[in-house]
């Protein structure tokens, strides 16, 4: 009986995230109807106007600020999702498209591929994605791939090539190992899959959305537009405003709910924030201790556990209700076409972060604005849609 009942309230807090998250999707795309569907605009139409504004900022700013994903007026907008295994956000997102596509005669983002490492025999569902949304899938899988090149013994390829650890990791392996794993993976793997994806897209690409991809992306994967690679995104499973104030690292880098498991062993959080962040392109071995270093470029409303349930909700519980509340709405970004408001600084500013104690963590990097507001730091956008939204709407529609 108490673990029935323990049972029924998890499943009535995430039926209550479901509808709640509904809500805030629904939203966003009432906005891009107001501006694909009412007003008609183009996606330049829209950067035009956010450029006016950022032309005007740029004197108070020090520097320019460019858009994030930039516009081309020759043709339509591309984004592909990457995923490593069950592909249910990568799904949710395949849906918004579709969502879109109901209301804007020309939909301002286009899903051309479906790319995955890992194959629908080692248990991926990127291929039924594909199949229900009638996008490409590019698929290479690893395991397979390694076994075929590089070592046909080896039964766990992904962690005979893991290259990230902690740096006092006391299984840490050393340096010269480290780059052999790396190169295996961003010189070879990808190499490989950048052949395959060029070979069946032909055409190029403007945004990632990494939506469960468990390696990290290089510009081997796009050789064919080397002066123009994608934005690339991630979602993640923690608050990326908290900072150390001696090294300016990230307190809550890493993957999955060990992220969410640093946040509990603090103590402090009520309320567990996604991250919504821009991905860098790892192409140098000296880059493989850096992880989540990507623009802050939004946040989310958060998953707030009732303080009374017992016992208290743990980190995968934590993490599976950040999916629904926070990854379902990072993803409808992209398909309703709202992230080309967002702008960039081409040098790096002054932006806030937190400590852990409370105090201001000043660090200089590019930051972030969205339509003529600046969003970036501690002031991320997302995590009070209802001012957010206020905002957005003066701006478009004065």
């Amino acid at each position: 009986m108490v673990e029935s009942s323990e049972s029924s309230e998890l499943s009535n807090f995430m039926e209550q995230l479901q509808e709640n998250t509904a809500k805030r999707i629904s939203r966003l795309h009432l906005l891009a109807k107001k501006i694909w569907a009412k007003r008609q605009w183009s996606v330049t139409e829209l950067q035009d106007k956010c450029l006016d504004a950022w032309d005007d900022l740029k004197h108070d700013v020090g520097c320019n600020i460019v858009p994030l994903i930039p516009s081309q007026e020759d043709r339509g907008m591309s984004n592909v999702i990457f995923g490593s295994g069950s592909f249910s956000t990568g799904n949710f997102q395949a849906q918004q498209y579709a969502t879109v596509k109901k209301y804007a005669t020309v939909p301002p983002m286009n899903l051309t591929g479906i790319i995955t490492n890992k194959s629908a025999e080692h248990s991926c569902q990127a291929s039924m994605i594909s199949e229900e949304f009638h996008i490409p899938l590019i698929e290479l899988d690893f395991q397979d791939w390694y076994q075929n090149y590089v070592d046909k013994k080896e039964s766990n390829p992904i962690r005979a090539t893991r290259y990230w650890f902690d740096p006092d990791d006391p299984d840490r392996p050393s340096f010269t190992e480290l780059g052999r794993r790396f190169h295996i993976r961003q010189d070879q793997y990808h190499k490989a899959l950048g052949e395959a994806i060029y070979d069946q897209l032909k055409s190029p690409v403007d945004s990632v959305s990494a939506r469960g991809y468990n390696f990290q992306f290089c510009s081997n994967i796009f050789p064919q537009q080397p002066n123009h690679l994608p934005h690339i995104n991630d979602t993640h499973p923690a608050d990326l405003r908290y900072l150390d104030p001696q090294t300016h690292q990230k307190l809550y880098a890493g993957w999955q709910s060990g992220a969410i498991d640093l946040m509990l062993k603090d103590k402090i959080h009520t309320t567990f924030h996604g991250s919504f962040i821009g991905v860098d392109y790892m192409d140098s071995v000296s880059q493989i201790q850096t992880l989540d270093e990507g623009a802050l470029l939004a946040l989310s409303e958060g998953v707030t556990p009732d303080p009374t349930h017992s016992p208290p909700m743990n980190a995968p519980e934590i993490q599976n209700a950040m999916k629904i509340i926070d990854d379902y709405f990072f993803s409808t970004l992209e398909p309703t076409g709202l992230i080309f408001m967002w702008g960039i600084t081409e040098r790096p500013i002054p932006v806030i972060y937190h400590s852990l104690g409370g105090s201001m963590v000043i660090v200089k990097q590019r930051a972030i604005f969205v339509g003529n507001q600046f969003h970036s730091g501690v002031n991320a956008w997302g995590a009070d849609l209802d001012r957010d939204l206020k905002e957005v709407e003066a701006f478009l529609f004065p």
